[in-house]
């Protein structure tokens, strides 16, 4: 052996002495809260051998782990009869695999979520695993707060995860500060959950025998029509800006509010400060002082949208494909008169709008530098993809559970969600396929073969259920319009993907914060449209045009 190889041979014997040494002095239970546990290094899996784990992508924890967790529950999140958040199909296969989740608390809706959040990271009173925002990602990484999942996710990740994770190549990247992966993203099917739609109520506009719109002024007539029967005509949201409700009606007037566009001398300039907006928000103002907009949509979030649209008093409203299962069956099953439909959100001049989507990466999950089993958190990504989207899916039993009355989305227990970015665009056109077939033999996944025997037994009347799905996923449902956008180039991704600067992760929250507010004045009436200008120039000079030198390099640098 030459001296190089035998080097090389003394050094690993070394470290695997050093290694065995530290597991027989370590004292760390498994759960993040031992006293003289050796930070485990990023490159490696650490803790498995300790508790022991199968170290294979599905292996189970014996002895059983423990991770301390925080979570919200959605206000659209249902529990069948006898389980809750904590005890459900979920927390007994997490049981399974020896994962004991204990959760430190569990709030209702996001904005509480984060709000709770951001005090616990200001407290450094951290979980072991947290979902975190990009901003909450950036302000941890740099405090140097989080697990390195480098050699966990290189060891443990499943193939089915890593492909999902290649899809859009900026998923990991976005999670990735100096070189370590600091994150698992939450990649989800971005043109179908978020790219915006005018869903309407078709049966108020055969009523007044109203056309489809076919541009922005269109629309206008139409909230014009619903305010003349005692209804307001569009719904918004308090969230300008940064809810589907307003972002469609932007994207009409060609504004990109959010996110970063082309600037046409091949950089990134930033939406919300574009003229096009100016123009938009002068026809809100209008809107909004004819009567056509809630009066109170200012205090009002989705869910108290939702109960306006319920109770009637809203007819139009701007969103995502999903609608149809949420606010819109609550109304159907009740009234089957009730018909809404949804149409490509027209442009100012005619035609077809080019409507924007955000990056397929919603949110992340990170654990806890000092955790001890941090490669625990690629094992249930790992999972989540097997129960549900795998050869070997359980979709029934883990994805959704159809009782007599109703269909219950068991997915959203999961600690974490990761999702084929394309799976909606795929599901319909497979579900399309298999409907003029007459035939599933075709479909790639049991999710869409569930839905393709709903949609069957609501075109023969033995499933009233399967509305939601057949109006959102069927041959003309909303999916079908954004495959056609997105066939057509008429959706438009945000232009930056990276992660969070540093001024972004520093000043983002209030530059965004003084944007609503500003918008916000402006469509009441108690600002001026030149409000508009003055926002410009505040936001460029309070961090804005900082940001935008960052993000170009991050751009030029790509």
């Amino acid at each position: 052996m030459n001296r190089k190889k035998s080097g090389i041979m003394m050094l690993l014997v070394y470290t695997v002495m050093f290694a065995l040494i530290l597991g027989a002095c370590s004292s760390n239970n498994g759960n993040g809260s031992g006293g003289e546990a050796a930070e485990p290094a990023g490159n490696q899996p650490s803790g498995q051998e300790e508790a022991g784990a199968d170290t294979s992508p599905l292996g189970a924890y014996d002895p059983p782990i423990t991770i301390d967790a925080v979570r919200y529950v959605g206000e659209e999140v249902k529990f069948p009869q006898g389980d809750d958040i904590e005890s459900n199909v979920w927390s007994k296969l997490y049981k399974e695999m020896g994962i004991n989740v204990n959760y430190k608390w569990i709030v209702t809706g996001s904005e509480q979520y984060d709000s709770k959040l951001n005090i616990a990271i200001a407290s450094n009173d951290l979980p072991d695993f947290m979902q975190v925002n990009e901003i909450q990602l950036r302000q941890l990484a740099d405090a140097d707060q989080l697990a390195d999942l480098t050699g966990a996710f290189d060891q443990y990740a499943s193939d089915d995860l890593k492909a999902v994770m290649n899809i859009d190549a900026n998923a990991l990247s976005s999670a990735t500060f100096d070189g370590k992966l600091l994150a698992i993203p939450s990649t989800q099917p971005v043109i179908g959950g978020s790219a915006p739609l005018l869903w309407v109520r078709q049966d108020w506009m055969e009523k007044l025998k109203l056309e489809a719109p076919k541009s922005m002024d269109d629309v206008v007539k139409i909230a014009e029509a619903f305010a003349k029967e005692g209804k307001y005509g569009i719904a918004l949201t308090k969230d300008i800006g940064s809810n589907a409700s307003s972002i469609g009606l932007f994207n009409g007037y060609g504004g990109y509010p959010r996110i970063w566009v082309e600037d046409g001398s091949g950089g990134l300039q930033y939406g919300s400060i574009q003229p096009e907006m100016k123009e938009a928000l002068v026809k809100l103002q209008e809107m909004y002082k004819a009567k056509l907009i809630d009066p109170e949509f200012g205090v009002k979030d989705t869910v108290k949208v939702f109960e306006s649209i319920t109770s009637n008093q809203i007819g139009m409203i701007i969103g995502p494909s999903w609608y149809p299962a949420w606010p819109f069956w609550d109304m159907v099953k009740e009234n089957d008169a009730v018909d809404w439909v949804s149409y490509p959100i027209p442009s100012v001049d005619g035609g077809e709008a080019t409507v924007q989507m955000p990056f397929s990466v919603s949110h992340y999950y990170v654990m806890k530098k000092d955790y001890s089993n941090p490669e625990v958190i690629v094992k249930l990504a790992n999972l989540y993809y097997e129960k549900l989207y795998s050869e070997q899916a359980e979709f029934d039993t883990y994805g959704q559970v159809v009782t007599a009355d109703e269909s219950i989305g068991v997915n959203k227990y999961s600690l974490v969600e990761v999702v084929n970015p394309n799976k909606d665009l795929i599901r319909q056109e497979e579900l399309e396929k298999a409907l003029e077939n007459g035939s599933d033999a075709d479909i790639s996944s049991a999710e869409t073969k569930i839905m393709f025997k709903e949609f069957q037994g609501f075109l023969d009347g033995s499933n009233p259920a399967g509305w939601s799905g057949y109006k959102a996923s069927g041959p003309e449902g909303s999916m079908k319009q954004l495959r056609t956008l997105n066939d057509n180039h008429k959706v438009l991704s945000n232009g930056f993907v990276g992660a969070p600067t540093e001024t972004m992760a520093e000043k983002k929250a209030t530059l965004d914060r003084m944007e609503e507010e500003t918008f916000t004045k402006i469509i009441i009436g108690e600002a001026p449209i030149e409000a508009f200008d003055k926002f410009v120039a505040d936001w460029k000079k309070l961090g804005g045009d900082t940001i935008t030198e960052e993000v170009n390099e991050w751009k030029a640098g790509k």
